[in-house]
């Protein structure tokens, strides 16, 4: 509606400037013609004085003659001057002719005014009495007046025509102005109009959603109305609103996770300390150890808690270190299958890898922590048990460790969700513990290092990790046939 009222006003603007424009040139050329018609009426009654002058001097000079005079007057001079004068007004007044109609009635009168001339010239040349030179030219004079007058009388009529018409369009002028000023006006109110209902309402109200969202108001969401700019500012708005909601929620979850992932370890602590009675028999070495494996396994993951924890702060910061060194990623991938076979002896896991080293140029404790978190989740998702394959190789000019495992998968729609903070796949939330870090931990790590990590997964068939880390420089590369082959995931 602003644009339309904005619109509106503009084409009135135009239609005025047009309007003002053909006006003005259309004043200009009245101007032009009444001034052409005022001076051919003026041109035109010097010529009738002119002729009344010759007429007057003509029967001056021929009456002296026939009185007899000794020397009668000369006039001859002045009444070539005034042939001369009458020829010069005839080529000026030519040059304010406007009409066919003018241009006959000034050719008519320079031919009726030539035949006077002619005439009287004739008589004044054989000396004749005034009596027969006033019958013999008289018809002409009064021909050649009448003339005049009739031009006299165009132009008059067309200087009264032309200021007519200027009159009339000076009023349709003014009645073009008050209409296209009131449009103006009118245009202008509705373009006030539409301005609070489009632009300033939204504002207003925007505003207010803005400030409910700020006290507290999680449901407070802004209308997208109005022009493009406001629905977009509102857009992005209730985006940004629902992105908090969504990250208060993941925090929630997270705390929540936290709590939960602690309590379990703490416990299975107080239960364990809380099994040996201070007042009873004292323990049998066997159950000694039992509870010095439950200690230490618990200890161990609150310490991974912990540990990741203190990763994403330091990744969130900017602050995430690595002390870069040539490693042999076979070494690193067969201490971390040692670490965990005795920790789930349900899981047979393996590890492959090229007959010569696969030097990586990277931080061997990160890379162990994402081999460990790697393989952990492979435990974790595989509750059956089943085998985990671990493979080292070469890919491309660059290192490769591959864990695959034969556990309940990953839905398409979820895969790039788990590397994501405080993500957890929906069919895990309730099965495995966890706050949804380790994952965006060890991607994190792997980006550091200039390398990826990317997995391929299918619901029921298992999921396949893939941690890719530059090698390192003169590097010898692996030519066994399982290195080619421990590179390529399982689909």
């Amino acid at each position: 509606m602003v644009h339309g009222a904005i619109a509106t006003i503009a084409v009135l603007l135009l239609l005025s400037a047009a309007a003002m424009s053909l006006l003005t040139s259309f004043l200009h050329r009245t101007s032009r013609l009444i001034d052409d018609s005022v001076e051919g009426v003026r041109l035109a009654m010097e010529l009738q004085q002119r002729m009344t002058q010759y007429n007057m001097l003509s029967n001056v000079t021929l009456a002296s003659a026939e009185a007899g005079l000794v020397r009668p007057r000369d006039n001859s001079p002045a009444l070539e001057a005034i042939v001369a004068g009458v020829d010069r007004r005839l080529v000026e007044v030519r040059e304010y002719v406007s009409s066919p109609e003018e241009d006959s009635l000034l050719r008519e009168v320079e031919q009726r005014m030539h035949d006077y001339f002619a005439a009287r010239a004739a008589l004044l040349e054989r000396r004749a009495p005034p009596g027969e030179a006033i019958r013999a030219s008289s018809p002409l004079l009064d021909a050649a007046m009448t003339s005049l007058q009739d031009f006299v009388d165009k132009n008059r009529r067309q200087a009264q025509a032309a200021m007519r018409r200027a009159a009339s369009w000076d009023s349709t002028a003014d009645v073009l102005s008050i209409g296209v000023a009131l449009l103006a006006a009118i245009a202008t109110v509705g373009a006030l109009v539409a301005l609070e209902r489009c632009v300033h309402a939204p504002l207003a109200a925007l505003k207010r959603v803005i400030d409910r969202f700020a006290r507290g108001d999680k449901a407070a969401r802004a209308q997208v109305t109005g022009p493009s700019e406001l629905r977009s500012i509102a857009a992005v708005f209730n985006g940004m609103a629902d992105r908090l909601i969504y990250q208060e929620a993941n925090q929630l979850a997270f705390i929540a996770g936290v709590a939960h992932d602690l309590r379990n370890p703490l416990t299975a602590l107080r239960f364990t300390v809380g099994s040996f009675d201070s007042s009873g028999p004292a323990p049998t070495a066997e159950r000694v150890r039992r509870a010095n494996d439950l200690v230490g396994r618990q200890v161990d993951r609150m310490e991974r808690l912990v540990g990741d924890l203190l990763d994403a702060t330091r990744i969130h910061a900017g602050r995430l270190e690595l002390r870069l060194e040539a490693c042999d990623l076979r070494e690193l991938a067969r201490e971390a299958a040692e670490l965990f076979r005795p920790l789930s002896p349900a899981h047979e896991i393996t590890v492959e890898g090229a007959a010569g080293p696969v030097v990586a140029r990277c931080d061997p404790a990160r890379v162990a922590q994402v081999l460990n978190n790697l393989i952990s989740n492979a435990i974790k998702y595989s509750p059956q048990g089943g085998a985990i394959a671990i493979s080292v190789g070469e890919d491309g000019g660059r290192a490769s460790v591959t864990v695959a495992d034969q556990g309940i998968g990953v839905e398409p729609e979820e895969i790039e969700r788990i590397f994501e903070p405080f993500r957890r796949a929906d069919a895990t939330r309730e099965l495995v513990p966890g706050v949804g870090l380790g994952l965006w931990v060890a991607r994190r790590i792997a980006d550091a290092h200039g390398g990826s990590l990317e997995v391929k997964s299918a619901p029921g068939r298992g999921s396949v990790f893939r941690l890719v880390l530059p090698l390192a420089e003169g590097a010898a590369p692996a030519s066994s046939p399982s290195a080619q082959a421990a590179s390529i995931p399982r689909s």
